[in-house]
Protein backbone atom coordinates (compact mmCIF):
# COMPACT_ATOMS: atom_id res chain seq x y z
CA UNK A 1 0.00 0.00 0.00
CA UNK A 2 1.68 3.28 -0.71
CA UNK A 3 1.50 6.37 1.62
CA UNK A 4 2.71 9.52 1.31
CA UNK A 5 5.86 10.16 4.65
CA UNK A 6 7.20 12.82 6.45
CA UNK A 7 9.26 12.14 9.04
CA UNK A 8 9.31 15.48 11.80
CA UNK A 9 10.47 16.44 14.94
CA UNK A 10 8.12 17.60 17.59
CA UNK A 11 9.35 19.73 20.47
CA UNK A 12 7.22 20.68 23.46
CA UNK A 13 6.65 24.03 23.74
CA UNK A 14 4.35 25.38 26.99
CA UNK A 15 4.45 28.63 25.56
CA UNK A 16 2.13 27.58 23.06
CA UNK A 17 -0.52 25.86 25.68
CA UNK A 18 -3.93 26.69 25.50
CA UNK A 19 -7.66 26.34 25.74
CA UNK A 20 -10.25 27.20 22.92
CA UNK A 21 -13.46 26.20 23.44
CA UNK A 22 -13.09 24.44 26.80
CA UNK A 23 -10.70 21.85 24.79
CA UNK A 24 -7.27 21.68 26.19
CA UNK A 25 -3.79 22.26 23.77
CA UNK A 26 -0.61 21.29 24.70
CA UNK A 27 1.57 23.25 22.19
CA UNK A 28 4.21 21.61 20.43
CA UNK A 29 7.06 22.86 18.00
CA UNK A 30 7.44 20.79 14.73
CA UNK A 31 10.52 20.43 13.19
CA UNK A 32 12.32 18.80 10.32
CA UNK A 33 14.97 16.31 11.12
CA UNK A 34 17.80 18.50 11.01
CA UNK A 35 15.58 21.16 13.37
CA UNK A 36 14.83 23.69 10.61
CA UNK A 37 10.99 24.86 12.00
CA UNK A 38 8.10 23.41 9.93
CA UNK A 39 6.27 26.32 8.13
CA UNK A 40 2.88 25.61 9.29
CA UNK A 41 0.37 27.49 11.70
CA UNK A 42 0.14 24.26 13.43
CA UNK A 43 1.56 24.70 17.12
CA UNK A 44 -1.06 22.67 19.71
CA UNK A 45 -2.69 19.49 19.78
CA UNK A 46 -6.02 18.42 21.40
CA UNK A 47 -5.61 14.86 23.19
CA UNK A 48 -6.93 13.28 20.20
CA UNK A 49 -3.94 14.97 18.25
CA UNK A 50 -2.18 13.84 21.29
CA UNK A 51 -2.77 10.72 21.64
CA UNK A 52 -2.63 9.68 17.39
CA UNK A 53 1.11 11.30 17.66
CA UNK A 54 1.67 9.43 20.75
CA UNK A 55 3.12 12.11 21.99
CA UNK A 56 3.24 11.44 25.88
CA UNK A 57 4.22 7.93 25.69
CA UNK A 58 6.97 8.97 23.19
CA UNK A 59 8.29 11.70 24.93
CA UNK A 60 8.61 9.97 28.54
CA UNK A 61 10.63 13.04 30.08
CA UNK A 62 11.98 14.44 27.02
CA UNK A 63 11.63 17.70 25.22
CA UNK A 64 11.58 16.31 21.80
CA UNK A 65 10.79 13.29 19.86
CA UNK A 66 10.76 12.19 16.26
CA UNK A 67 7.85 10.82 14.57
CA UNK A 68 7.21 9.07 11.24
CA UNK A 69 3.97 9.95 10.08
CA UNK A 70 2.27 8.22 7.12
CA UNK A 71 -0.82 9.31 5.20
CA UNK A 72 -2.62 6.91 3.33
CA UNK A 73 -5.42 8.78 0.56
CA UNK A 74 -8.43 6.92 0.14
CA UNK A 75 -10.82 6.39 -2.33
CA UNK A 76 -13.67 6.60 0.16
CA UNK A 77 -14.94 6.71 3.45
CA UNK A 78 -16.04 3.12 4.34
CA UNK A 79 -12.83 1.77 2.65
CA UNK A 80 -11.07 -1.04 5.05
CA UNK A 81 -8.77 0.90 7.68
CA UNK A 82 -4.84 0.75 6.86
CA UNK A 83 -3.29 -1.27 9.42
CA UNK A 84 0.29 -1.31 10.31
CA UNK A 85 2.18 -2.97 13.42
CA UNK A 86 3.25 -0.46 15.88
CA UNK A 87 1.37 2.63 14.09
CA UNK A 88 -1.80 4.61 15.87
CA UNK A 89 -4.30 4.87 12.88
CA UNK A 90 -6.87 7.36 12.97
CA UNK A 91 -9.25 8.18 9.98
CA UNK A 92 -10.06 11.95 8.74
CA UNK A 93 -10.60 13.97 5.72
CA UNK A 94 -9.34 17.22 4.37
CA UNK A 95 -12.25 19.57 2.91
CA UNK A 96 -10.93 22.05 0.54
CA UNK A 97 -12.54 25.92 0.09
CA UNK A 98 -10.15 27.87 -1.81
CA UNK A 99 -6.36 27.40 -1.06
CA UNK A 100 -7.01 26.08 2.33
CA UNK A 101 -7.68 22.64 3.61
CA UNK A 102 -9.64 21.83 7.17
CA UNK A 103 -9.10 18.40 8.38
CA UNK A 104 -12.18 16.85 9.87
CA UNK A 105 -12.59 13.46 12.48
CA UNK A 106 -14.42 10.10 10.67
CA UNK A 107 -17.74 11.68 12.21
CA UNK A 108 -17.21 14.99 10.32
CA UNK A 109 -16.29 16.97 13.04
CA UNK A 110 -14.05 19.90 11.81
CA UNK A 111 -10.50 20.10 13.79
CA UNK A 112 -8.74 23.61 13.94
CA UNK A 113 -6.17 22.54 11.85
CA UNK A 114 -6.47 24.45 8.31
CA UNK A 115 -3.43 24.54 5.94
CA UNK A 116 -3.29 26.84 3.32
CA UNK A 117 -1.53 26.47 -0.14
CA UNK A 118 1.19 29.39 -0.60
CA UNK A 119 1.11 29.77 3.25
CA UNK A 120 2.02 26.23 4.42
CA UNK A 121 4.85 24.17 3.41
CA UNK A 122 4.31 22.59 0.47
CA UNK A 123 5.69 19.47 1.39
CA UNK A 124 2.88 19.71 4.14
CA UNK A 125 0.08 20.24 1.90
CA UNK A 126 1.38 17.37 -0.61
CA UNK A 127 1.65 15.32 2.13
CA UNK A 128 -1.97 15.23 3.50
CA UNK A 129 -3.20 15.74 -0.30
CA UNK A 130 -4.71 19.50 0.02
CA UNK A 131 -2.58 19.77 -3.56
CA UNK A 132 -4.74 16.40 -4.78
CA UNK A 133 -7.79 17.95 -4.99
CA UNK A 134 -10.30 21.03 -6.12
CA UNK A 135 -11.72 23.87 -4.24
CA UNK A 136 -14.75 22.13 -2.57
CA UNK A 137 -13.50 18.68 -2.92
CA UNK A 138 -13.09 15.90 0.27
CA UNK A 139 -10.24 13.56 0.25
CA UNK A 140 -10.26 10.70 3.26
CA UNK A 141 -7.27 9.15 4.50
CA UNK A 142 -5.82 6.99 7.21
CA UNK A 143 -3.15 8.71 9.43
CA UNK A 144 -0.75 6.34 11.03
CA UNK A 145 1.72 7.55 13.63
CA UNK A 146 4.61 6.34 15.87
CA UNK A 147 7.96 6.68 16.69
CA UNK A 148 10.40 6.80 14.23
CA UNK A 149 13.46 4.26 14.34
CA UNK A 150 16.22 6.86 13.45
CA UNK A 151 17.63 8.98 15.77
CA UNK A 152 17.53 13.23 14.70
CA UNK A 153 21.56 12.87 14.70
CA UNK A 154 21.01 10.00 11.73
CA UNK A 155 18.37 11.87 10.49
CA UNK A 156 19.76 15.15 9.81
CA UNK A 157 22.60 13.60 8.25
CA UNK A 158 19.82 13.17 5.25
CA UNK A 159 18.66 16.03 3.16
CA UNK A 160 15.33 17.26 3.64
CA UNK A 161 12.81 16.10 0.63
CA UNK A 162 15.45 12.31 0.02
CA UNK A 163 13.21 10.15 -0.76
CA UNK A 164 13.05 6.97 1.24
CA UNK A 165 11.22 3.38 1.87
CA UNK A 166 10.20 2.13 4.94
CA UNK A 167 8.49 -1.55 4.63
CA UNK A 168 6.39 -0.90 1.08
CA UNK A 169 4.02 1.58 1.82
CA UNK A 170 6.90 4.98 1.87
CA UNK A 171 6.92 7.57 0.05
CA UNK A 172 9.04 10.61 2.07
CA UNK A 173 7.70 14.03 1.51
CA UNK A 174 10.35 14.98 4.26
Amino acid sequence: MMSRKLTLLFRRDPSADRVENNIAFEGYKPMWPDYRPVQTGLDAFCKHGQRLLGLGRALAGREECLIDLHCFPLTHREASLTRIPGFRIRRFSVRRTGTSGRIHFLDGTPTTIVLRIGHDEAKVCNWIGLTDIQDGEELWMDIAAAPSQESSRITAAFPVGAMSTTGSFARSYQ
